[in-house]
């Protein structure tokens, strides 16, 4: 079987060749001219092999996050010979394919980030036993808070990080391929284009009390946050109706960014929280959660407890961001078999 992948997501071109199990692999460091020195390599490559783009059986094409210009060349280009060839092509994500470079290259790593535009990082971490990539490119600080000066797995070197350099690996890019189910070839940015952060700044955030018609809208944002053990609307309605439960929805004008509910008895718990996804990361959720302390003191209420799968990281990452200690861990405590983490807070 013949397998042909472009990876133009990082500033070195990278192209793979396999022809009957023989694999073929060039580099070549063409920074923001991809799309000038991608092609002639790659017919270089055909021509020296003996073999033609009809003769591959499977396309491949790292989708991203990375270069936004890059990831855009290598896309359309492996769109344009499937289409043409009716041959099928699937994505590789840049973050897994690093990671798992730098893990098979030094076992002590556990993050990897891919330079981004405005010293900002796209960033992978192993948490909880998974592979967590983050939604939105983080900032040099937030990179340096979260690696505690640990060795960050990078394909370039960055002078001013604690960094492992990588070695890219044609047998490790196959391995991906042949994992990978996506193939819609869209390409990721894990971030928010510069209109879509000037138009939030110009919203004003509210936390009010939602109407029972608001349901619908706080049932999307649930199932789009929540990947286990999401609530149901019926569960949503019966809440909503319960005395012991307090509701709050995060509005951005008139839009529903995000909700918080909560039960109250000796002490306050998070049944649930969740920020539609274009909006997290923004402070949505510690808003939120500072609306939340501020009823606990109102209530003269002293501690907040929530539960989380432990494969949820997303959500266990902003709880441990915000304060929030593990009390105890619960063994396959979910119906898919998953831990949960039982976290709480005191309030001062």
């Amino acid at each position: 079987m013949n397998k042909l992948i472009i990876n133009t997501a990082n500033d070195e071109l990278e192209i793979v060749l396999s022809v009957q199990d023989e694999i073929f692999h060039k580099t070549e460091k063409s920074k923001l001219h991809h799309n000038e020195t991608m092609l002639p390599l790659l017919d270089k490559m055909l021509k020296d092999n003996k073999v033609t783009l009809k003769d591959i059986d499977e396309f491949g094409v790292v989708i991203g996050p990375g270069s936004f210009t890059g990831i855009r060349v290598g896309i359309a280009t492996i769109k344009a010979f499937r289409d043409c060839l009716n041959i099928k092509a699937k994505g590789i994500n840049n973050l897994d394919y690093l990671y798992n470079l730098a893990k098979k290259q030094n076992d002590n790593i556990d993050i990897v980030a891919i330079k981004g535009s405005k010293n900002s990082y796209f960033v992978a971490r192993f948490i909880n036993g998974v592979v967590f990539k983050y939604e939105r490119n983080l900032s040099f600080d937030e990179l340096i808070e979260i690696s505690q000066n640990k060795e960050i797995g990078m394909f370039e070197k960055d002078e001013n990080l604690n960094c492992f350099v990588v070695k890219t690996d044609a047998k490790v890019l196959l391995n991906y391929l042949q994992l990978s189910e996506d193939y819609n070839l869209v390409p990721i940015y894990y971030q928010l284009s510069q209109a879509e952060n000037e138009k939030l700044k110009q919203k004003n955030l509210k936390i009010e009390l939602p109407a029972i018609s608001d349901i619908d809208i706080i049932e999307k944002i649930e199932r789009e946050s929540i990947q286990y053990n999401a609530l149901k609307r019926d569960d949503f309605v019966n809440m909503f109706n319960n005395i012991n439960y307090e509701f709050r929805i995060a509005k951005l004008d008139e839009d529903i960014v995000g909700f918080i509910l909560v039960q109250i008895t000796d002490e306050i718990n998070i049944t649930s929280i969740a920020v539609k996804k274009m909006y997290r990361n923004l402070g949505i959720a510690t808003k939120l959660l500072n609306w939340l302390t501020d009823y606990a003191k109102s209530k003269d209420l002293k501690n907040i407890s929530l539960e989380v799968n432990a494969k949820n990281i997303t959500a266990y990452l902003l709880y441990e961001k915000l304060g929030f200690k593990v009390r105890r861990i619960r063994k396959k405590y979910y119906s898919d078999g998953n831990d949960c983490y039982e976290m709480f807070k005191i309030i001062d």
